[in-house]
This record gives C-alpha cells, structure tokens and sequence, in this order.
C-alpha cells in the first residue's frame, strides 16, 4: 500500500531500465524520483503522517528507498513531533525509517523536547524512536545525554540508557 502511494505522489520520476544492468531480472526495476512526498492517512481520513525529501532512489534487490534531506510529520493524540536528517532509509515494507546524519527529533507543542544525534530509527507502525548512539535532549529545564533513547511518541516516554549525563537550570 505503501509503495502505491509513494509511487503515486512522486514528482520526477524516473525508471531504471533492466537492460542498463545485465545482473537484474526485467521485473526488478528501482525508481528515483526528487521533490517526494508521502502522506499516510488513518481510517477517517486524517493525516498520520506526511514525509518529504529532497531525492528518493529505490534499491532494485532490497527494494528499500534511501531519502535524501528528509522531514517526517507526525500527530499523536497529543502532540505533534517532526524528525529531520541529512539522510534516512525507508524499508521496502514501509515500517521502519532509519534516519542518518544530523537527525534532529522535536516536538511542536508542550511540554517542549529536542533530540539531537546521527542515528534515530523509527518504527512508523507503534510509532516509537530509538536511537543507539549518544543522544543529547534538550528540554525546558535542562539537557541530558546519554548512550541510548528509546522514545514513545504516542505515550510520550522517553527511556534512556546507560551513561547518562544531565545539566539543569537552577
């Protein structure tokens, strides 16, 4: 379903032909497309989510979509967050989003959280961030880092791993 959509909504495309690589089968032909987005709706209607990116090139074998520049919206019942990076990995069954390079993760409400690090995975399904690298977090009353996030966007949870380091306002 996914990949309909995406396919539906991209601006530019091209096709790769198979005869260009004598290693792929006719029925394995990868897409790249610039200026994408892609939204995702509920039952009713309403926007879940809306991802937009600069470039978009699928793999032919893996079938996975690797994004260049890209933006992730989210509304939760309570909040809205929004993810950018340099670059992330869509999977080719369109449940995982793995962001690359200077990922940022932030809410746009209350109470207001900022997640800074180089790697952020995104389960698009039960909604929930981990990043397992050094993460620093800034919110209202401080910033902490630590070694590993795990982040619930729908409970607004926010786990953290081990070597944990925090500064607060006084």
């Amino acid at each position: 379903m996914m990949s309909c959509l995406a396919l539906a909504v991209l601006n530019g495309c091209t096709r790769r032909d198979a005869a260009e690589s004598t290693d792929l089968e006719s029925t394995n032909i990868g897409y790249s497309a610039s200026g994408i987005e892609l939204i995702q709706t509920d039952t009713e209607g309403r926007i879940r989510y809306q991802l937009t990116a600069t470039e978009l090139a699928q793999d032919p074998r893996s079938r996975e979509m690797r994004l260049a520049s890209v933006e992730l919206r989210m509304k939760t019942n309570d909040n809205i967050w929004q993810a950018t990076a340099r670059s992330a990995t869509l999977a080719a069954d369109a449940s995982q989003l793995a962001f690359r390079e200077r990922v940022l993760l932030e809410t746009a409400g209350q109470p207001a959280l900022r997640l800074r690090t180089d790697a952020l995975d995104y389960n698009l399904a039960t909604r929930r961030a981990r990043s397992p690298g050094v993460t620093r977090i800034h919110f209202d009353a401080g910033e902490l880092t630590a070694n590993r996030v795990d982040v619930d966007l729908e409970q607004q949870r926010l786990s953290l791993g081990n070597s944990v380091h925090g500064r607060f306002a006084p």
